[in-house]
């Protein structure tokens, strides 16, 4: 009798690991692409990778610290860029990178409209943190619209 009390409890806990082992959601990792994303100036002065993107995200600001993406003081317009401006992420939810405002004092454009605290990013979309222009690419396109 407790030899089939014993051989149930092990087959209930192999079921149970089994059930946990099939539904447990997989871990997110890094955003992963054919070729990397990165935000540029127009003139060159600014380029970001963004091979480190991830749903946590990267910090972009003028702060020297917990930034990840510093824009330098000597870059034009630098001023109306706050310490830590915005965050940049990949946001499996919607298969899209997001720019987020972290309450900065000059907000963040997309192309040339004030954008919403959390906008997607497209190809080619331009992006200003205050006065700061830059434009992202994601990494794969190459053509642009198919319509």
């Amino acid at each position: 009798m407790w030899a089939m009390a014993g051989i149930t409890l092990l087959v209930l806990a192999v079921l149970l690991f089994l059930y946990v082992r099939h539904h447990r959601r997989p871990a997110i990792g890094p955003f992963q692409i054919s070729s990397v994303p990165f935000l540029k100036s127009t003139d060159g002065s600014l380029y970001f990778r963004l091979d480190r993107l991830s749903e946590d995200g990267l910090i972009i600001g003028r702060g020297k610290h917990n930034v990840d993406l510093r824009i330098e003081e000597a870059i034009p317009h630098v001023d109306t860029v706050s310490n830590q401006h915005a965050r940049i992420y990949y946001s499996a939810t919607y298969g899209n990178v997001i720019i987020e405002d972290l309450h900065s004092t000059n907000g963040i454009f997309i192309n040339g409209r004030q954008a919403p605290r959390k906008n997607l990013l497209k190809d080619g979309w331009v992006v200003s943190l205050g006065s700061v222009t830059l434009t992202f690419r994601d990494g794969e396109s190459d053509t642009g619209p198919l319509d």
